[in-house]
């Protein structure tokens, strides 16, 4: 059994905002050398979020708005908090025959809700 652990930096340059993910969480996989195992994507932050959705554009803004009309009570930085767990913090999914088990619409996408400064995404990779 083999573990793999790389972290990286992202910094959103505005006060929300999100990217995805999915190409640089195959691109970790692909180097590990790992064929069958799991994988976990963490925020390292509880004002960001990892989780899996659609790529949409319409999407991702929509699921900005909600979280912030849901959290709109709360001050700073309880806001952003409120958000991240709404959100959820982290991916976990199986790795077979070194691809990510993904849905055909389905991609890792890492939301900010407290952005314009550097945050940390860590990357653990189990298997053989």
């Amino acid at each position: 059994m083999n573990n793999v652990k790389q972290t990286f930096t992202i910094t959103i340059p505005s006060k929300t905002g999100y990217m995805d993910l999915t190409e640089d969480v195959m691109e970790c996989v692909r180097r590990s050398n790992i064929r069958n195992g799991i994988i976990s994507i963490s925020s390292m932050h509880t004002t960001a979020s990892v989780f899996t959705a659609t790529n949409d554009i319409e999407a991702l803004n929509g699921y900005l708005k909600y979280y912030e009309k849901v959290s709109t009570l709360a001050e700073e930085p309880l806001r952003a908090a409120i958000c991240h767990q709404l959100a959820g913090g982290s991916v976990v999914t199986a790795i077979c025959d070194g691809e990510i088990s993904l849905g055909l619409t389905q991609y890792i996408i890492y939301m900010d809700f407290d952005g314009e400064r550097e945050k940390t995404v860590e990357i653990n990779i189990i298997g053989e």
